[in-house]
């Protein structure tokens, strides 16, 4: 970590720019400091303060590097398809957990996310719909892909970062290297010019990076871009006695009475409205609404008592996934499971323990020992 004074950056700063220039840069460097952020001029800037050497980034700034940057692979998905992965190479991965850590994570998210940060977590979030009697739950269709490096732009030249530097940290954090299914969000623009927003010194190129699922510093941009989404959201719930939270892409809405005079209908299609008019899309086949009767879950956990509790059928999930490894053989299973690979498998399982540790720590002790034991001899 760098050490200086404002005083000492305005002294060295006179010598090679004007006052004015000179005062310019040590506003910008107070402001950041004061808000807990690392303070960085430029590129070259980032390079030195991270060790990573200038040329990778200023490729990956130019779109040079993606294939290299990132390797693309396929999980499936528990409702069905696949999720495309991107797991970051060597260096850029280094600096995108550096921006995750010293930048991202000092932006607090709204009060309603639940993902990605310390204060968060699956178990506080259901916990806030317990002992509803409605449920109004929606998907966000392609969540990370939806957010694009104009939006990632916004959020570093809101956080106090040049204009420049922005773009640059932009791309940095985002990918053109998509799967083909996935390429329709790369959406065509020639400048970044939007209202509130200063116009960079040059045009970027005509396709916009969007974030890559895998990068470290993605959950959290994620976080802030849905800022807007949430603030709506959270208003429109509070108006009509509802109860909202977000869980990344997850969105819920609880209630113990619907307001008078609107209908389950009314309701489902004022919250699409506003999901669209602060530009995210929802997921028409993941939308589900329980009423009084019906089971209420959230996030995989049951929320029909005091506290969230994890469902039975879960635990034999996870029991029979155990079991078939240890019986069958790790490969065998992930193969007759539909698994493109063993390490997507593994990836699954591991995920599905993560979700009970948050829950029931001393049923994940067993789960975990069982799991370490089989996966041992594989690659972590």
């Amino acid at each position: 970590m760098e050490t200086w004074s404002a005083h000492h950056l305005f002294q060295k700063s006179r010598k090679k720019f004007n006052s004015d220039s000179a005062l310019l840069m040590q506003q910008y460097a107070v402001n950041l400091k004061h808000a807990g952020l690392p303070v960085i001029f430029s590129l070259g800037h980032l390079s030195k303060i991270t060790g990573i050497d200038y040329e990778l980034l200023h490729e990956t700034v130019n779109r040079k590097r993606e294939a290299a940057n990132y390797n693309l692979f396929a999980i499936k998905k528990r409702s069905g398809g696949r999720r495309f992965i991107h797991a970051v190479n060597g260096k850029l991965f280094y600096l995108q957990k550096y921006i995750n850590d010293e930048i991202l994570q000092k932006v607090p998210p709204h009060s309603s996310s639940f993902a990605f940060h310390k204060s968060g977590g699956i178990k506080k979030c259901a916990a806030s719909h317990c002992g509803c009697k409605w449920l109004f739950q929606f998907d966000l269709k392609d969540f990370f892909y939806n957010i694009s490096e104009l939006m990632v732009y916004r959020i570093f030249v809101d956080i106090g970062y040049k204009s420049l530097l922005a773009f640059e940290m932009a791309r940095l954090c985002t990918t053109l290297h998509l799967p083909i299914s996935k390429r329709k969000y790369l959406k065509s623009s020639n400048t970044y010019v939007n209202s509130g927003y200063r116009e960079l010194p040059y045009s970027p190129q005509p396709l916009l990076g969007v974030l890559p699922q895998g990068a470290p510093s993605s959950p959290m941009i994620s976080n802030i871009a849905a800022l807007n989404l949430d603030e709506a959201l959270y208003a429109y719930a509070n108006e009509n006695g509802f109860v909202y939270t977000r869980y990344a892409d997850d969105l819920t809405f609880s209630t113990t009475v619907l307001p008078d005079g609107k209908s389950v209908g009314r309701l489902k299609r004022e919250i699409i409205s506003l999901i669209r008019k602060s530009g995210f899309y929802e997921n028409q086949e993941k939308i589900r609404i329980a009423g009084p009767g019906s089971k209420k879950i959230v996030l995989g956990l049951l929320v029909d008592g005091t506290s969230p509790r994890i469902s039975r059928e879960l635990y034999k999930r996870i029991d029979r996934n155990l079991y078939s490894m240890e019986k069958f053989g790790i490969e065998k299973v992930a193969k007759h499971d539909g698994f493109e690979s063993t390490s997507g498998f593994i990836n699954h399982v591991s995920g599905l323990l993560s979700f009970i540790k948050d829950v029931d720590l001393e049923r994940w002790k067993k789960f975990h020992q069982r799991f370490s034991l089989i996966t041992k001899d594989y690659p972590k």
